[in-house]
């Protein structure tokens, strides 16, 4: 078969954008960020010859430096989330937790994956697991960034939109956990993948266990490493606004370890009797009571 030539020759400015990407260092992009790096191209290189027309581009211009960079194998659709993100061929590939953080701002690695990643937990996730806001919060914040780098001077005509991850991403199962509690992270030093803080992490296994290797396993983790995140921890359920959080905190510090900071006393006031009120969610309530944080203990 004869060699289809491209139907878009180079161009200077092309040229230009293709380093920009490869010095971006991102191997994947959103259509939004690389319209902001387009449209910084613009603002930063009028004197240098580009013939660039306007000062910033279209929708057209933006169009046609994606044709002429594919024409060129500069960049081409993702392998996981084909034509909804843009990957930069020059930049080399990165692990799943990296990848899906890059893709979506409003997500972070959270629970069991989080759990391995800060060493509480010798248990290999199956999935990888994120959390990010409900579509509500997630829309609002990307409206809220959107407007704060377009300063309301021009249209957008790429707007950020929610995310929706494939089952899989870089051959790791992914499964998005969406919630109007989603906590607080950091970004991994060196890298560019989020990640629950530690307090965080070790409130998501009181609030949510079946996702932390079950209530035993987290257990077992908090009698093995929370004296060492006291403070953290103490800090975390303390902003926690669920006072069945707080009661489960405070008997595991409190009564199983014998650890005492004088905050958890202020969580005794969250408890109140209630067959719903148990220590695992998803066993069967059990006779057996803390009087003190009246919690069933059925683990």
């Amino acid at each position: 078969m004869p060699t289809l030539l491209p139907t878009n020759k180079p161009t200077r400015a092309s040229k230009y954008l293709a380093d920009l990407l490869e010095q971006h260092n991102k191997p994947v992009l959103n259509h939004f960020d690389f319209y902001q790096i387009v449209r910084a191209m613009y603002r930063e290189t009028a004197g240098q010859k580009l013939y660039l027309r306007g000062v910033s581009p279209g929708c057209a211009d933006i169009l046609r430096l994606k044709s002429i960079l594919k024409s060129v194998g500069a960049i081409g659709p993702d392998r996981d989330y084909g034509s909804r993100v843009i990957r930069v061929l020059s930049v080399s590939d990165l692990p799943a937790e990296e990848i899906v953080c890059l893709v979506d701002s409003a997500c972070y690695v959270s629970h069991l994956s989080a759990m391995q990643r800060w060493g509480l937990t010798n248990r290999t996730p199956q999935s990888l697991a994120l959390t990010r806001p409900d579509r509500d919060i997630a829309t609002a914040a990307l409206r809220a960034r959107m407007n704060e780098v377009m300063e309301n001077q021009e249209p957008n005509l790429f707007p950020l939109k929610l995310v929706k991850h494939p089952d899989r991403v870089r051959r790791r199962k992914v499964v998005v956990h969406e919630s109007k509690m989603a906590g607080e992270c950091l970004t991994n030093r060196g890298t560019n993948f989020r990640l629950s803080t530690i307090g965080q992490t070790f409130l998501d296994m009181l609030r949510a266990p079946g996702l932390c290797g079950g209530m035993s396993h987290v257990l077992d983790v908090w009698q093995e490493h929370a004296a060492t995140y006291l403070d953290e921890i103490v800090c975390a359920v303390d902003g926690a606004v669920n006072g069945l959080v707080k009661s489960r905190a405070g008997y595991i510090l409190q009564e199983r370890m014998d650890l005492h900071h004088p905050r958890i006393e202020n969580w005794k006031a969250f408890g109140q009797r209630g067959g719903s009120r148990k220590l695992d969610p998803a066993r069967d309530f059990a006779p057996t009571i803390s009087k003190t944080w009246m919690i069933s203990l059925n683990v």
